[in-house]
């Protein structure tokens, strides 16, 4: 995602795509990013007003920095990297006395934390000794001000106050803790529904170690199982290993095709992700279950589901249109039994006279799209019929194993005098 790109999302500027794919937001003062920097890599800095207490100071940096590293906030896992930069930046991180709050403008005041444009201003008040719906829900310290640093940041990210989703559920971050639980459970900590937002703006993993990933489809052909979908691991842009298991037996395959939907829905990843698997099967009922292999970092692998598929054992095939001369017909189609690669019988009826021919001649076409069961499975009749109208049947006879006989079609023609 580019970076005015990523602005618009968020409606605040700043944010800007790291080299590795990661969305950065820089915390700081007011000029550029220092040259030389590594691609990606930015630090923040804070800032003070008017407070004098040694230890807010002290604890302060290390505890930001904490707070926008932990993977459970708004790095999403590490999509998203808060660092610290001695100059430059998109945002301000103030710790200010709270005389001095008032002084950033509405809707600043001294009784909490606040956010005005690009300055996330934390209360030192607050900071040291928290609020009483805070400390009445036994909340600690250390958790309030992970809190009051993610709500207040959250603000720059473009997220406005929440409320209680009903007594004793996780209040939201964005919610005014500070003020009221509402029946809440103290949370320092974003939702996860408010991780999915900002992951769904920036368009962006979160990132849980572990891959991700859809299984599309799964088509059943002529003895065969095709399998569609889509993986990829959000700690790397390089494709994943998909694990095909059927009936306890495993395949692999790798998700490297275009898939440009993916692309659009995860812009840092690329587009390589997609894969198609055909494989060839008896007919049956049987187990398949994908699972995309963790790839690179932490992190399982992920099941991207089991299904029951049913491939049928009966004949297959088609009756081409048939053609007439004066006084004939010609009768021209293929047939195949997905249990054996041998020819099968057909049976073609005119009206009621009924003729037996082997599913036995060459047609390209069959092969190219079957190719475990070869090209030899076409058939034709060239015969001599009464001028008129007829009716013209075709049945692939079952062979071996399971199924029945199927019908592939019937046709009314009409044959004209020579």
């Amino acid at each position: 995602m580019r970076p005015h790109a990523i602005r618009a999302a968020l409606s605040v500027s700043g944010v800007v795509l790291a080299a590795t794919g990661a969305v950065v937001v820089a915390l700081a003062s007011h000029t550029s990013q220092p040259a030389g920097a590594a691609s990606g890599t930015v630090r923040f800095t804070y800032v003070v007003r008017g407070m004098h207490n040694s230890s807010s100071l002290s604890t302060f940096a290390s505890l930001a920095a904490q707070t926008y590293a932990d993977p459970r906030g708004w790095s999403l896992g590490g999509s998203v990297t808060l660092s610290r930069v001695n100059q430059g930046g998109d945002f301000t991180l103030w710790l200010a006395a709270a005389a001095d709050v008032p002084s950033f403008g509405s809707p600043c005041d001294s009784s909490y934390s606040c956010t005005v444009g690009r300055d996330v201003i934390i209360n030192e008040s607050r900071w040291l000794g928290a609020t009483a719906p805070w400390k009445s829900a036994h909340g600690s310290l250390s958790d309030y001000r992970h809190m009051v640093l993610n709500h207040e940041t959250g603000h720059w990210l473009g997220f406005g106050h929440s409320f209680c989703g009903g007594p004793g559920q996780l209040a939201p971050v964005m919610q005014q803790q500070s003020i009221s639980l509402q029946g809440c459970r103290f949370n320092p900590w974003p939702l996860a529904s408010e991780r999915r937002a900002l992951a769904g703006r920036l368009h962006v993993v979160i990132r849980t170690g572990q891959p991700v990933g859809a299984w599309d489809s799964a088509t059943v052909g002529v003895g065969r199982i095709r399998f569609t979908g889509w993986a990829l691991d959000p700690d790397t842009t390089k494709p994943v290993t998909i694990k095909v298991t059927v009936d306890g037996t495993a395949h692999r395959i790798v998700a490297a095709e275009v898939r440009t939907d993916v692309a659009r829905a995860y812009p840092s990843a690329g587009s390589h992700h997609g894969f198609s698997y055909s494989l060839t099967i008896r007919p049956g009922r049987h187990r398949a279950c994908l699972t995309a292999l963790n790839t690179l970092g932490p992190g399982a692998s992920t099941r991207l589901g089991c299904r029951s598929v049913v491939v049928s054992a009966s004949p297959v095939g088609v009756l081409d249109p048939v053609r007439t001369s004066a006084g004939h017909i010609e009768v021209t189609g293929w047939a195949i039994d997905p249990d054996t690669t041998r020819a099968i019988r057909v049976h073609v009826y005119v009206d009621q006279l009924g003729m037996s021919l082997g599913a036995d001649r060459k047609r390209a076409s069959v092969g190219a799209a079957y190719p475990h069961y070869g090209p030899d499975h076409g058939f034709a009749l060239y015969t001599v019929v009464p001028v008129g109208p007829h009716r013209v049947c075709a049945y692939a006879l079952n062979a071996a194993g399971a199924g029945t006989t199927k019908r592939l079609g019937c046709q009314s023609v009409t044959v004209t005098g020579g």
